[in-house]
């Protein structure tokens, strides 16, 4: 393959922050509880907590909720979140450096 058909196959992708913008709404569809959270860097963990990491690099912390919900409530949330930055990071190699250090709020309209 030649250099510019390289630079065609991912031509159909949207650019990755519109993607991350795609992604986002959809969990926080799913959990209307959730009213944000934050993607950091696993070496702000413990080193005991940093097998926690997603792709041992990035952990989502600080995920504000409301109202109150249950600890059952919460992990789904937790799970929600992370299987969708799971399959952000899989898709597109450079999301892990689009979500270090960030926070995501729900947008009220």
């Amino acid at each position: 393959m030649k250099p510019a058909q390289l630079g065609s196959l991912n031509a159909e992708q949207p650019p990755v922050e519109e993607d991350l913008a795609v992604r986002l709404e959809t969990i926080f569809e799913h959990c209307p509880h959730l009213q944000g959270f934050t993607v950091q860097d696993s070496s702000a963990l413990p080193e005991e907590l940093r097998s926690l990491a997603l792709e041992r690099e990035l952990v989502v912390t600080d995920i504000g909720v409301y109202p109150f919900i249950n600890a059952e409530q919460c992990e789904q949330i937790y799970n929600e979140i992370a299987v969708a930055l799971l399959d952000f990071m899989y898709e597109r190699p450079s999301a892990k450096d689009v979500l270090r250090g960030r926070t995501f709020v729900r947008t009220l309209h």
